[in-house]
């Protein structure tokens, strides 16, 4: 990851540089670069994480410990990120209201999520007091 943060770092300054000469002249091809750019970057990540989550989990499954719960947490963290990058795509079109309201959804959607796992730990205290 550590060589690869580099070529992101040049495609995230190459896609501020073309939006900014492009938003004078077009802010529509300005907003489809800034776009296309975080689609490229979010691949790269997605590239390089994946290794090092599948070991992760290959080190929790050899505990014994139940992957449920890591499942929940790569699942909220994904759409943390997605969701920030769509409000963020959002405001950089102008549409703060759309943003925000992304972004509303993305915790509405990790909070449904979590509601299992809450419940667990819910029935465990509950176990410990009784």
């Amino acid at each position: 990851m550590s060589e690869d943060i580099f070529k992101i770092l040049a495609v995230l300054l190459v896609a501020a540089v073309m939006s900014l000469i492009l938003k004078q002249k077009n802010s529509e091809y300005a907003l489809f670069v800034a776009i296309s750019a975080g689609v490229v970057t979010a691949l790269l990540i997605l590239k390089n994480i994946s290794t090092p989550i599948a070991e992760l989990k290959s080190q929790i499954e050899a505990y014994g410990v139940e992957t449920e719960y890591f499942k929940v947490a790569v699942k909220a963290l994904g759409i943390g990120y997605i969701t920030s990058f769509i409000a963020d795509a959002c405001r950089d079109s102008g549409q703060t209201s759309l943003a925000a309201k992304a972004e509303l959804a993305g915790k509405a959607a990790i909070f449904i999520m979590s509601l299992p796992l809450l419940m667990s730990v819910l029935e465990i205290a509950v176990g410990f007091i009784k």
